[in-house]
Protein backbone atom coordinates (compact mmCIF):
# COMPACT_ATOMS: atom_id res chain seq x y z
CA UNK A 1 0.00 0.00 0.00
CA UNK A 2 1.42 3.69 -1.02
CA UNK A 3 1.81 6.10 1.79
CA UNK A 4 -1.29 7.98 -0.53
CA UNK A 5 -3.15 5.18 0.13
CA UNK A 6 -2.41 5.22 3.57
CA UNK A 7 -3.11 9.09 4.55
CA UNK A 8 -6.26 8.31 2.01
CA UNK A 9 -7.87 4.98 4.44
CA UNK A 10 -6.49 7.63 7.66
CA UNK A 11 -9.00 10.54 6.01
CA UNK A 12 -11.71 8.18 5.36
CA UNK A 13 -11.68 6.86 9.23
CA UNK A 14 -11.43 10.10 10.88
CA UNK A 15 -14.46 11.43 8.02
CA UNK A 16 -16.66 8.09 9.50
CA UNK A 17 -15.94 8.79 12.98
CA UNK A 18 -17.93 10.03 15.35
CA UNK A 19 -17.28 11.36 18.29
CA UNK A 20 -19.53 9.96 21.53
CA UNK A 21 -21.66 12.22 23.93
CA UNK A 22 -22.09 9.56 26.51
CA UNK A 23 -18.96 7.60 28.10
CA UNK A 24 -20.98 5.05 28.74
CA UNK A 25 -21.36 1.81 26.62
CA UNK A 26 -24.12 -0.66 26.74
CA UNK A 27 -23.10 -4.56 27.83
CA UNK A 28 -25.15 -6.28 25.44
CA UNK A 29 -27.21 -9.34 26.91
CA UNK A 30 -30.95 -10.17 26.63
CA UNK A 31 -31.06 -12.25 29.86
CA UNK A 32 -28.70 -12.07 33.41
CA UNK A 33 -27.01 -15.00 32.65
CA UNK A 34 -25.68 -13.04 29.15
CA UNK A 35 -24.67 -10.32 30.80
CA UNK A 36 -22.93 -11.52 34.06
CA UNK A 37 -21.01 -13.44 31.41
CA UNK A 38 -19.99 -9.79 29.33
CA UNK A 39 -19.30 -8.50 33.23
CA UNK A 40 -16.50 -11.36 33.63
CA UNK A 41 -15.66 -11.27 30.31
CA UNK A 42 -14.89 -6.72 30.55
CA UNK A 43 -13.29 -8.14 33.93
CA UNK A 44 -10.94 -10.22 32.27
CA UNK A 45 -10.04 -7.90 29.27
CA UNK A 46 -9.03 -5.26 31.60
CA UNK A 47 -4.90 -5.31 31.92
CA UNK A 48 -4.24 -2.07 32.50
CA UNK A 49 -5.34 -0.31 36.17
CA UNK A 50 -9.06 1.29 35.62
CA UNK A 51 -12.08 1.47 37.57
CA UNK A 52 -14.89 -0.29 35.73
CA UNK A 53 -18.74 1.56 36.66
CA UNK A 54 -21.29 -0.95 35.84
CA UNK A 55 -24.88 0.96 36.11
CA UNK A 56 -28.49 -0.91 35.51
CA UNK A 57 -31.32 0.74 34.20
CA UNK A 58 -32.81 1.28 38.06
CA UNK A 59 -30.06 2.96 38.96
CA UNK A 60 -28.31 0.33 40.71
CA UNK A 61 -24.13 0.46 40.19
CA UNK A 62 -20.92 -1.71 40.90
CA UNK A 63 -18.05 0.22 40.82
CA UNK A 64 -14.78 -1.81 40.82
CA UNK A 65 -11.13 -1.25 40.81
CA UNK A 66 -9.61 -4.00 37.94
CA UNK A 67 -5.92 -4.65 36.97
CA UNK A 68 -4.93 -7.26 34.87
CA UNK A 69 -7.67 -9.37 34.99
CA UNK A 70 -7.83 -9.08 38.75
CA UNK A 71 -10.46 -7.02 40.56
CA UNK A 72 -8.31 -5.00 43.59
CA UNK A 73 -10.83 -2.91 44.89
CA UNK A 74 -14.57 -2.08 45.29
CA UNK A 75 -15.91 0.91 45.57
CA UNK A 76 -19.88 1.07 45.10
CA UNK A 77 -22.31 -1.74 45.88
CA UNK A 78 -26.14 -1.91 44.97
CA UNK A 79 -26.79 -2.60 48.66
CA UNK A 80 -25.09 -3.60 52.01
CA UNK A 81 -20.95 -3.03 52.86
CA UNK A 82 -18.30 -3.37 50.41
CA UNK A 83 -16.05 -6.31 51.13
CA UNK A 84 -12.93 -5.44 52.84
CA UNK A 85 -9.77 -6.72 50.69
CA UNK A 86 -7.88 -5.93 53.58
CA UNK A 87 -9.15 -8.09 55.69
CA UNK A 88 -11.73 -10.83 55.05
CA UNK A 89 -10.09 -14.39 53.63
CA UNK A 90 -9.61 -14.55 49.74
CA UNK A 91 -12.27 -17.59 49.37
CA UNK A 92 -15.08 -14.85 51.07
CA UNK A 93 -13.68 -11.58 48.66
CA UNK A 94 -14.13 -13.88 45.61
CA UNK A 95 -17.78 -15.10 46.72
CA UNK A 96 -18.67 -12.12 47.64
CA UNK A 97 -17.37 -10.47 44.17
CA UNK A 98 -19.24 -13.08 42.43
CA UNK A 99 -22.53 -12.64 44.12
CA UNK A 100 -22.49 -8.99 43.19
CA UNK A 101 -21.67 -9.71 39.69
CA UNK A 102 -24.71 -11.73 39.81
CA UNK A 103 -26.63 -9.14 41.16
CA UNK A 104 -25.40 -6.10 38.81
CA UNK A 105 -26.49 -8.69 35.77
CA UNK A 106 -29.82 -10.04 37.19
CA UNK A 107 -30.42 -6.35 37.55
CA UNK A 108 -33.12 -4.72 34.92
CA UNK A 109 -31.60 -3.82 31.40
CA UNK A 110 -29.62 -2.56 29.87
CA UNK A 111 -26.72 -2.34 31.92
CA UNK A 112 -24.06 0.21 31.02
CA UNK A 113 -20.34 0.45 31.62
CA UNK A 114 -17.81 3.35 32.59
CA UNK A 115 -14.33 2.97 32.23
CA UNK A 116 -12.74 5.63 34.47
CA UNK A 117 -8.89 6.04 35.45
CA UNK A 118 -8.17 5.03 39.32
CA UNK A 119 -8.49 7.86 41.75
CA UNK A 120 -5.13 6.67 43.12
CA UNK A 121 -1.77 4.44 42.04
CA UNK A 122 -1.88 0.91 42.80
CA UNK A 123 0.15 -0.30 45.95
CA UNK A 124 2.38 -3.23 45.00
CA UNK A 125 0.71 -5.60 47.32
CA UNK A 126 -2.81 -5.01 45.77
CA UNK A 127 -3.19 -8.61 43.84
CA UNK A 128 -6.62 -8.70 44.11
CA UNK A 129 -9.11 -11.28 43.29
CA UNK A 130 -8.26 -13.36 40.04
CA UNK A 131 -11.18 -13.30 37.34
CA UNK A 132 -10.86 -16.91 37.65
CA UNK A 133 -11.87 -17.50 40.95
CA UNK A 134 -14.68 -15.01 40.70
CA UNK A 135 -15.82 -17.10 37.46
CA UNK A 136 -15.40 -19.97 39.48
CA UNK A 137 -17.88 -19.02 42.31
CA UNK A 138 -20.19 -17.90 39.98
CA UNK A 139 -20.30 -21.05 38.44
CA UNK A 140 -22.17 -22.44 41.97
CA UNK A 141 -24.36 -18.59 42.22
CA UNK A 142 -27.98 -19.93 40.57
CA UNK A 143 -29.29 -16.75 38.51
CA UNK A 144 -33.29 -16.02 39.65
CA UNK A 145 -35.25 -17.38 36.54
CA UNK A 146 -36.28 -15.94 34.04
CA UNK A 147 -39.89 -15.45 32.27
CA UNK A 148 -40.69 -17.05 29.01
CA UNK A 149 -42.80 -14.83 26.71
CA UNK A 150 -44.79 -16.63 24.03
CA UNK A 151 -47.30 -15.89 21.56
CA UNK A 152 -50.46 -18.80 21.93
CA UNK A 153 -52.07 -19.41 18.85
CA UNK A 154 -55.65 -19.81 18.56
CA UNK A 155 -55.77 -23.27 17.57
CA UNK A 156 -53.93 -24.50 20.77
CA UNK A 157 -55.95 -27.44 22.11
CA UNK A 158 -58.36 -26.75 25.20
CA UNK A 159 -58.10 -28.35 28.55
CA UNK A 160 -60.69 -27.31 29.95
CA UNK A 161 -64.53 -25.33 28.81
CA UNK A 162 -65.12 -22.11 29.64
CA UNK A 163 -68.44 -21.04 28.40
CA UNK A 164 -68.48 -18.07 26.95
CA UNK A 165 -71.74 -15.78 26.12
CA UNK A 166 -72.17 -15.51 21.87
CA UNK A 167 -72.94 -12.20 20.13
CA UNK A 168 -70.76 -9.98 22.67
CA UNK A 169 -68.84 -6.91 21.00
CA UNK A 170 -64.90 -7.53 20.79
CA UNK A 171 -64.47 -4.20 22.41
CA UNK A 172 -65.22 -5.69 25.91
CA UNK A 173 -62.75 -8.95 24.99
CA UNK A 174 -60.28 -7.64 27.74
CA UNK A 175 -63.82 -7.28 30.06
CA UNK A 176 -64.91 -10.92 29.03
CA UNK A 177 -61.12 -12.54 29.87
CA UNK A 178 -60.89 -10.76 33.10
CA UNK A 179 -64.10 -12.14 34.05
CA UNK A 180 -63.87 -16.25 32.71
CA UNK A 181 -60.40 -15.65 34.15
CA UNK A 182 -61.93 -15.86 37.86
CA UNK A 183 -61.91 -19.53 38.05
CA UNK A 184 -58.83 -20.28 37.62
CA UNK A 185 -56.89 -17.24 38.61
CA UNK A 186 -54.64 -16.09 41.72
CA UNK A 187 -55.66 -12.43 41.11
CA UNK A 188 -56.78 -10.44 38.07
CA UNK A 189 -56.31 -7.02 36.94
CA UNK A 190 -58.12 -5.09 34.07
CA UNK A 191 -57.03 -1.74 33.06
CA UNK A 192 -57.12 0.86 30.43
CA UNK A 193 -54.13 0.65 27.68
CA UNK A 194 -53.53 4.03 27.55
CA UNK A 195 -51.79 5.29 30.92
CA UNK A 196 -52.63 1.85 32.99
CA UNK A 197 -55.76 3.04 35.27
CA UNK A 198 -57.41 0.40 37.16
CA UNK A 199 -60.69 -0.77 36.45
CA UNK A 200 -61.37 -3.64 38.21
CA UNK A 201 -59.12 -6.30 40.67
CA UNK A 202 -59.84 -9.20 42.47
CA UNK A 203 -58.32 -12.20 44.15
CA UNK A 204 -54.76 -11.51 45.32
CA UNK A 205 -54.32 -8.29 43.16
CA UNK A 206 -57.48 -6.46 45.15
CA UNK A 207 -56.51 -3.81 47.26
CA UNK A 208 -54.15 -5.10 49.88
CA UNK A 209 -53.56 -8.19 48.09
CA UNK A 210 -50.29 -9.91 48.23
CA UNK A 211 -50.03 -9.33 44.37
CA UNK A 212 -51.30 -6.18 44.44
CA UNK A 213 -49.04 -4.18 41.70
CA UNK A 214 -48.47 -0.53 42.46
CA UNK A 215 -49.28 2.08 40.01
CA UNK A 216 -46.10 2.75 38.91
CA UNK A 217 -45.35 -0.79 37.70
CA UNK A 218 -48.84 -0.46 35.93
CA UNK A 219 -47.63 2.71 34.30
CA UNK A 220 -44.34 1.23 33.20
CA UNK A 221 -46.16 -2.02 31.75
CA UNK A 222 -48.28 0.28 29.78
CA UNK A 223 -44.90 1.97 28.41
CA UNK A 224 -43.64 -1.32 27.75
CA UNK A 225 -47.30 -2.37 26.01
CA UNK A 226 -47.11 0.27 23.75
CA UNK A 227 -43.46 -0.95 22.59
CA UNK A 228 -44.62 -4.20 21.65
CA UNK A 229 -47.86 -2.77 20.25
CA UNK A 230 -45.59 -0.77 17.82
CA UNK A 231 -43.60 -3.67 17.02
CA UNK A 232 -46.17 -6.25 16.52
CA UNK A 233 -48.50 -4.21 14.54
CA UNK A 234 -47.21 -5.15 11.23
CA UNK A 235 -47.18 -8.95 11.92
CA UNK A 236 -50.57 -9.14 13.96
CA UNK A 237 -53.81 -7.71 15.08
CA UNK A 238 -55.46 -7.03 17.93
CA UNK A 239 -56.70 -8.67 19.92
CA UNK A 240 -53.63 -10.58 21.22
CA UNK A 241 -52.96 -13.26 24.33
CA UNK A 242 -49.42 -12.49 25.63
CA UNK A 243 -48.37 -15.67 28.18
CA UNK A 244 -45.47 -15.14 30.43
CA UNK A 245 -44.32 -18.67 31.58
CA UNK A 246 -41.41 -19.14 34.86
CA UNK A 247 -38.39 -20.97 33.39
CA UNK A 248 -38.60 -24.98 34.64
CA UNK A 249 -42.03 -24.68 34.06
CA UNK A 250 -42.93 -23.94 38.01
CA UNK A 251 -44.70 -21.40 39.81
CA UNK A 252 -46.67 -18.69 38.65
CA UNK A 253 -47.64 -17.55 35.33
CA UNK A 254 -48.90 -14.08 33.62
CA UNK A 255 -51.59 -13.84 31.21
CA UNK A 256 -52.34 -11.00 29.75
CA UNK A 257 -55.18 -10.14 26.85
CA UNK A 258 -54.41 -7.05 25.14
CA UNK A 259 -57.19 -5.36 23.18
CA UNK A 260 -55.72 -2.16 21.87
CA UNK A 261 -57.71 -0.31 24.06
CA UNK A 262 -57.24 -2.08 26.98
CA UNK A 263 -56.06 -5.24 28.97
CA UNK A 264 -56.67 -7.71 31.61
CA UNK A 265 -54.36 -9.88 33.18
CA UNK A 266 -54.39 -12.39 34.58
CA UNK A 267 -51.60 -14.39 37.63
CA UNK A 268 -52.11 -18.10 37.61
CA UNK A 269 -50.41 -21.66 38.55
CA UNK A 270 -47.82 -22.46 35.29
CA UNK A 271 -50.02 -25.49 35.31
CA UNK A 272 -53.34 -23.80 34.36
CA UNK A 273 -51.95 -22.81 30.78
CA UNK A 274 -54.55 -24.86 29.20
CA UNK A 275 -57.36 -23.14 31.20
CA UNK A 276 -56.07 -19.83 30.15
CA UNK A 277 -55.77 -21.01 26.54
CA UNK A 278 -59.08 -22.39 26.42
CA UNK A 279 -60.70 -19.23 27.47
CA UNK A 280 -58.69 -17.23 24.68
CA UNK A 281 -59.75 -19.98 22.20
CA UNK A 282 -63.64 -19.59 22.98
CA UNK A 283 -63.09 -15.68 23.16
CA UNK A 284 -61.87 -15.90 19.81
CA UNK A 285 -64.52 -18.10 18.19
CA UNK A 286 -64.40 -20.64 15.44
CA UNK A 287 -63.66 -17.51 13.00
CA UNK A 288 -60.85 -15.98 15.24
Amino acid sequence: MMDTDILELLDDIGRASVARLNPAVTIPGETAQARREKVLRTIRGTILPRRLEFTAANGDCLAIEVNSSRVTDVFRVQSGIAPDFETEPREDLAIKLAQLVTDIASAPAPLELISLQPDSALEADDVGITFSEIEAACEKIELPAEPVISIVPVDAEPEDNVPVAEGENTDTLAQRFYDGAERFTQGRILATGADGTEINAAEDCAENGAMRPNSDLLARFVRDLAGWNDDSSAAMDHPQLIVMRPSGGKGAGLAILNNGENFAMAVHEARKLGAVVNLWTNLKGPGG
